[in-house]
């Protein structure tokens, strides 16, 4: 039996919006610094990268030397990247399967998410090829995993009872996990969407189908659970001033989808843009 949705209903719940608003705020300082390491660490620009450390970075915060006299990250940037970055994307696609409850038709934003990361993969391998650095490349990035993960829901998910999301989505955590712990690679293409590394391919930002898609259908049970008649949690005095202090996070969430394509680009091309203005590149 197809299960209720709540496509019908025009009005947004504020505390989804300003989790998504705080996860995309948190997603764009990080791309920020990994922009920093690329064009002022890596030597994208010609410049001293060890007096822009010392200037920067002077208590080697994120930055090391290492006995070699080259530069390191910090012992506390992976940790960091871990805890923030990962953590930060799973919730994201728990919320992406709470929001798909709220929309109108799952198949069309689906293919407009995958438009958008098919958009990013483009622009990113342009970037390799004027860089000459192959991690830039984003082959398969969390928009080509929300498009995915969102076509599987529409297709065999969504007239599904929340027991059969949760039982589905422990042999995907459970797999996903492996992989993303456990290095494992193939010469077939067609496993690099679900966690199963390319052999002798290189790219950035990649989150597979598996475990995402465990954690988008958890979402979706916690929305039926939660959200069924489509109100906030916290319509009280306290959630009504919650609502106010957020509303910057709010904007964020309402555009969380263009701000992610947009400042890939903006990135890009404001650190170019400086480069070439300064004569750095």
């Amino acid at each position: 039996m197809k299960q209720p949705s709540l496509r019908r209903r025009k009005e947004r719940v504020w505390e989804i919006d300003a989790m998504r608003g705080l996860l995309i705020f948190l997603l764009l300082c990080g791309h920020f610094y990994f922009c920093v390491d690329a064009f002022c660490v890596d030597g994208y620009y010609h410049i001293d990268s060890y007096k822009f450390v010392d200037t920067f970075d002077p208590l080697h915060f994120w930055f090391d030397w290492g006995e070699d006299g080259v530069i390191h990250r910090n012992f506390l940037t992976p940790l960091l990247i871990e805890l923030w970055m990962k953590s930060g994307v799973d919730t994201f696609f728990a919320m992406a399967g709470i929001s798909s409850l709220f929309s109108r038709n799952n198949l069309k934003r689906a293919l407009r998410i995958l438009a958008a990361g098919a958009f990013i993969a483009a622009f990113t391998y342009g970037l390799w090829k004027w860089t000459g650095d192959p991690t830039r490349f984003i082959r398969f990035g969390a928009l080509y995993c929300y498009g995915f993960c969102e076509l599987i829901y529409v297709y065999f998910f969504e007239d599904k009872d929340s027991k059969t999301l949760l039982l589905s989505s422990i042999p995907v955590f459970l797999i996903g996990y492996y992989l993303r712990y456990h290095y494992t690679e193939s010469g077939s293409i067609l496993l690099y969407p679900f966690g199963v590394y390319q052999r002798g391919a290189v790219g950035s930002d990649y989150w597979p189908i598996f475990p995402m898609l465990g954690w988008y259908l958890f979402g979706v049970v916690l929305g039926r659970k939660y959200y069924a008649e489509g109100k906030t949690l916290y319509s009280g005095r306290i959630g009504q001033r919650l609502d106010r202090l957020t509303r910057p996070l709010q904007w964020f969430g309402r555009h969380s989808g263009a701000l992610y394509v947009g400042h890939i680009v903006v990135y890009t091309v404001a650190f170019c843009g400086i480069g070439y203005l300064f004569k750095l590149l």
